[in-house]
């Protein structure tokens, strides 16, 4: 998998580490600090992570993989959530493979994920299209927005 492949993300393009393990290729993730397969997903998020602390300036000391919560008697795992410098979750961002599109079903499993959390952004990415959410809870309003929001 490479970005200037016939494939182009919306995220730019950087400096990744690669290991093949058991015949398996594996990225290295600098938020969890380990290697992770390299499936187009994980691509896609380890595009996204690198955009969101190397370009937007969010610390990487305010970004968790894979938080598990517990939706309808179920364990879910948030692709990557953000909180802001007061500990508060600020964006939750589900990642999608390229090929899959965003759609009202993509957008169901990120609704699930807010219902236990409440985070004022929603990120729906295949990393060709950004889906960027603003949730007015107070005015029970859901605004779609342009960019990611400034890390405060």
């Amino acid at each position: 998998m490479n970005s200037s492949n016939n494939l182009k993300l919306i995220f730019p393009e950087f400096e990744y580490k690669l290991t093949k393990k058991e015949g398996k290729l594996f990225i290295f993730d600098p938020i969890a600090k380990k290697y992770r397969v390299l499936s187009p997903e994980e691509w896609v998020r380890q595009h996204c992570l690198n955009y969101l602390t190397n370009h937007l300036g969010y610390p990487a000391t305010n970004i968790q993989i894979e938080r598990a919560l517990k939706v309808n008697k179920l364990i879910r795992r948030t692709d990557i959530q953000v909180f802001n410098s007061s500990g508060e979750l600020l964006i939750i961002i589900e990642c999608k493979a390229p090929h899959i599109e965003i759609n009202e079903i993509t957008f169901q499993q990120i609704s699930q994920y807010q219902q236990k959390n409440n985070a004022p952004y929603l990120v729906l990415t295949n990393g060709i299209e950004n889906h960027i959410f603003e949730i007015n809870a107070l005015e029970n309003r859901t605004s779609k927005i342009q960019n990611f929001p400034i890390y405060l």
